[in-house]
C-alpha cells in the first residue's frame, strides 16, 4: 500500500484529492488537498457523517453512503459522480473512484480518489443543450448538415438531410452516386462549387434544384466551406442544405408577376410618354387651325389652312402607329455596345496589376469556356474585373495565399460573372446593408478608399445589369454579376 507520502507526491499535481480508509476500523484519513479544497473544517470525530451532512450534495447522499458501506463491509469497489461545496461555498462536480488494496500481512485498507471533472461536465451539458437546439432547430427548419471528405470522397450526412432527401435513416450515400441528388440541369454549377471550394477554399451558398431518392425534384439553399486542418490545408467541405421549395415556388411565381406587371408598366409608360410629347402638338395644331377657320373671312383663306389640316393628319396618323412599339431605353452612354471576350479583359487587368499580383503571390484561376464574350463595354468590364481582383488581394486572409477563381457562364437564359476569393471575407449582417456605399470599407487597409465597389456596382447597373455578394468571415467572398 503507498504511503501518504508517496500519494501525495504522485497526485497533488493533478489536483486529486483522496481519502485513505481503514477497512477494519473505518476510520478515514483525508488528503491534504482534500482539506484545502472544503475549507480546512473542522469535522469533529466523525468524518464520514460530516461529509455527508456539510459537505456532499444531498441529492447524491443515499446512493454515496451505499456505495460506502458495499465497500468497507463487501470489499465492493465504485465509481460515482458527485457534488461536493467547496472553500467558496459553491458546488463542483468530481468523480469518485476506489482504489483498493488488500496485501497479505498489512491492515486491510482503500483509497477514494476525488477527480475534478467539472468543467468536463458543464462542456458535456453545453454539448448536449447545444446538440438539442440545434437538432430542435434543424428539424423546424428543413435544415440538414453534411460533411465531404476530400481526401477520400466519402459522403455524410445527419437524419435531417436524410429526411429532406426521402432516404431512411440507414442510408449511407456513396461517393459514385453524389450527383443523382441534383437536377441535371444543376450537375455543372454543382460541379464548380465543390471544385472550387475544394481546391481553391471558395465558399458557396447557392439555391440549387436537388432530386430525392424517388427522383422528385425541389429547390434547397445549399451552404459550404472548407475545412482547414493545421497546415491550413483544406481536408474537407462542412455545410447543410436547406429546403426552400414552397418559398422558392413561391418566388419565382410572384417574379413571374412582377415581370408582368413591369412589362406592362413599360407599356403604360412609353403610351404616356408618346401621347404628352407628341399628341399633345398635333391636338393643339388641330385646336388652332380650327379656331383659324372660324376667323376666316375668305374661301381662300379657309382653303389655305386646310392644306395644313392634311400634313396635321399625317403626323397624327405616324404618332399613332409608334403607340403600337414598346420601346425599352436605358441611360445615354457615351460608348456602344460591342462584343467583348472575358480573357481579353481579364489580360488587360492582369497586365496593369502585374506588380501587385507577385508582391502578394496571388494565384488568378479564369473559366470562359462556358461563356467566352458579351455585348458591353470593355472599358466598363475591365474597371469591375479591376475594382474586384484589386478589392481580393488587398483583404488576403493572413497567412493564406490569395486566390481568385473567375468564371462566366449562362444560366436560364441570362449572363453571369462571378469572382470568388479566398480572403478575409466580410461579416454582411453587419456591413450588407452598406456594402455598395461611397466611401465605405470594412478592413483596415492604407489604399482603402470605399470607391471600388460604388463604381462597380454603377458600372453594372448602368447597363442594366445587378451585382450581389455572399461571404463568410475569414474564409472568403463571391461576387456575383448578372448582366
Amino acid at each position: 500500500m503507498l504511503n501518504d507520502l508517496q500519494l501525495n507526491s504522485i497526485l497533488e499535481d493533478f489536483d486529486v484529492a483522496y481519502w485513505k480508509i481503514n477497512l477494519l476500523t473505518k476510520e478515514i484519513h483525508w488528503s491534504e488537498h482534500f482539506n484545502h479544497l472544503i475549507g480546512n473544517p473542522d469535522p469533529g470525530t466523525d468524518k464520514f457523517e460530516f461529509f455527508l451532512n456539510h459537505i456532499l450534495h444531498k441529492d447524491y447522499r443515499y446512493d454515496f453512503r451505499d456505495h460506502f458501506d458495499n465497500l468497507t463491509t463487501r470489499y465492493k469497489p465504485f465509481t460515482a459522480e458527485i457534488r461536493l461545496k467547496l472553500e467558496n461555498g459553491k458546488y463542483r462536480w468530481f468523480e469518485c473512484r476506489n482504489l483498493k488494496s488488500r496485501e497479505k500481512g498489512l491492515a486491510d485498507a482503500a483509497v477514494l480518489l476525488f477527480v475534478n471533472i467539472h468543467q468536463a461536465k458543464r462542456d458535456q451539458y453545453t454539448i448536449e443543450e447545444n446538440f438539442f437546439y440545434y437538432r430542435e432547430t434543424a428539424e423546424m427548419t428543413s435544415t440538414g448538415g453534411w460533411y465531404l471528405d476530400v481526401t477520400t470522397q466519402a459522403v455524410y450526412w445527419d437524419n435531417v438531410t436524410k429526411k429532406i432527401l426521402d432516404c431512411p435513416m440507414d442510408y449511407e450515400p456513396h461517393p459514385d452516386d453524389k450527383m443523382r441528388f441534383y437536377a441535371s440541369e444543376h450537375h455543372d454549377k454543382v460541379e464548380t462549387m465543390f471544385k472550387k471550394c475544394s481546391k481553391f477554399g471558395i465558399p458557396f451558398k447557392v439555391e440549387i434544384k436537388m432530386r430525392t431518392l424517388h427522383n422528385r425534384e425541389f429547390w434547397v439553399r445549399a451552404t459550404g466551406k472548407p475545412v482547414y486542418n493545421n497546415e491550413q490545408e483544406i481536408i474537407g467541405i462542412r455545410g447543410v442544405y436547406q429546403d426552400i421549395d414552397e418559398h422558392k415556388t413561391n418566388e419565382l411565381n410572384l417574379q413571374n408577376s412582377l415581370d408582368i406587371i413591369a412589362s406592362q408598366n413599360s407599356r403604360l409608360f412609353n403610351f404616356a410618354h408618346i401621347v404628352s410629347h407628341q399628341l399633345r402638338s398635333h391636338s393643339s395644331n388641330l385646336s388652332l387651325i380650327a379656331q383659324l377657320l372660324r376667323e376666316a373671312r375668305t374661301a381662300e383663306d379657309k382653303l389655305d389652312l386646310l392644306i395644313n389640316v392634311n400634313d396635321i393628319s399625317e403626323n397624327l396618323e405616324e404618332a399613332i402607329n409608334e403607340l403600337n412599339e414598346v420601346v425599352t431605353r436605358q441611360n445615354n452612354l457615351k460608348k456602344e455596345r460591342q462584343l467583348v471576350k472575358f480573357e481579353e479583359a481579364l489580360d488587360v487587368v492582369i497586365a496593369s496589376t502585374s506588380s501587385l499580383i507577385k508582391r502578394e503571390n496571388a494565384e488568378i484561376i479564369a473559366e470562359f469556356d462556358k461563356l467566352n464574350e458579351i455585348n458591353y463595354i470593355s472599358e466598363y468590364l475591365e474597371s469591375i474585373l479591376l475594382n474586384l481582383i484589386t478589392n481580393a488581394i488587398k483583404y488576403k486572409f493572413k497567412g493564406r495565399k490569395p486566390v481568385i477563381f473567375i468564371q462566366s457562364y449562362r444560366e436560364n437564359g441570362e449572363n453571369y460573372l462571378e469572382v470568388s476569393d479566398n480572403g478575409m471575407g466580410i461579416d454582411l449582417d453587419e456591413h450588407g446593408d452598406k456594402m455598395f456605399g461611397m466611401y465605405k470599407t470594412f478592413h483596415r487597409h492604407p489604399e482603402a478608399n470605399g470607391i471600388g465597389l460604388f463604381i462597380t456596382k454603377n458600372q453594372v447597373e448602368a447597363m442594366g445589369g445587378s451585382i450581389s455578394v455572399t461571404s463568410t468571415v475569414n474564409i472568403g467572398t463571391t461576387f456575383k454579376i448578372k448582366f
